[in-house]
């Protein structure tokens, strides 16, 4: 496979075809409160046998807030050797952000465009069905972005500027839009669970762990993610997804879910 080396621009722009994108996503409490910043590091060739401190510098960091309405948000910032390409513009490292709605059943991906900082492209709308107390199995998410060519560019078209949320309804029918859902796991009458099989990459169970893929194409995972050790996860990702799209999409599995634990 290529050797991928991410820079501002990948950053930006969906990981190559026949490429893999090998990630560790770090949770860091900040003392005794529930305060906690999530960073993004790429994994070196020996995957998770990296060790932590040979991880190198992170590649993303997000800090979590709430808003004036009671939602959660998270910030998505460059380290500080990224943000010459901001230069001169406040908040300059801040090239992304998580929106959710109150009960955590949708959440917004947004990046911010290269040719207008100030302006904000939503790349990515995920969903999660209401399942109160997890009675009705494991979560069921789905997830929609825009489509690209093999490029990586979004089509221009009429519908290349509507808002993903409005096109949340479509995302059956719309051919501007892929669709990702989580592949469901199967039940284990042995062990008494539900089971899906990471490949070694992911060596904890939780609620969190997910593999997301095509409706039309189930053997090819465009992303997967699931929890390594206390705090600590794993995350994969592959063409058409970007990397900030991808930890957004992370981002919101790990949240707090009112209407699905």
């Amino acid at each position: 496979m290529e050797e991928l080396r991410p820079g501002i621009e990948q950053l930006k722009r969906p990981v190559p075809l026949a490429s893999l994108l090998q990630c560790r996503l770090i949770r860091t409490r900040l003392g005794g409160s529930k305060k906690f910043v999530l960073d993004l590091y790429e994994e070196g060739p020996e995957g998770l046998d990296t060790g932590t401190d040979a991880l190198g510098p992170w590649l993303l960091r997000a800090y979590p807030r709430r808003t004036h309405l009671g939602r959660r948000q998270y910030t998505i910032h460059l380290p500080p050797s990224y943000t010459d390409i901001f230069s001169g513009r406040t908040h300059s490292d801040l090239v992304g952000r998580v929106d959710s709605n109150r009960m955590g059943t949708r959440f917004v991906v947004y990046e911010r465009a290269l040719a207008s900082p100030l302006a904000w492209e939503d790349v990515s709308v995920v969903t999660y069905a209401l399942n109160f107390f997890g009675r009705l199995g494991p979560r069921k998410m789905l997830a929609g972005i825009r489509a690209v060519d093999k490029h990586g560019a979004v089509a221009e078209s009429s519908s290349a500027h509507k808002p993903l949320v409005q096109m949340l309804a479509q995302f059956q029918r719309n051919k501007h839009v892929v669709v990702l859902e989580n592949k469901c796991p199967r039940w284990n009458a042995d062990t008494r669970s539900f089971v899906l099989d990471f490949f070694n990459r992911v060596l904890m169970p939780s609620v969190k762990n997910f593999q997301l893929v095509k409706p039309e194409d189930v053997d090819y995972t465009v992303v997967q993610f699931g929890k390594v050790e206390e705090d600590v996860y794993s995350l994969d990702v592959r063409f058409p997804i970007t990397p900030i799209m991808a930890f957004g999409i992370a981002i919101s599995s790990m949240d707090h879910k009112l209407a699905c634990p």
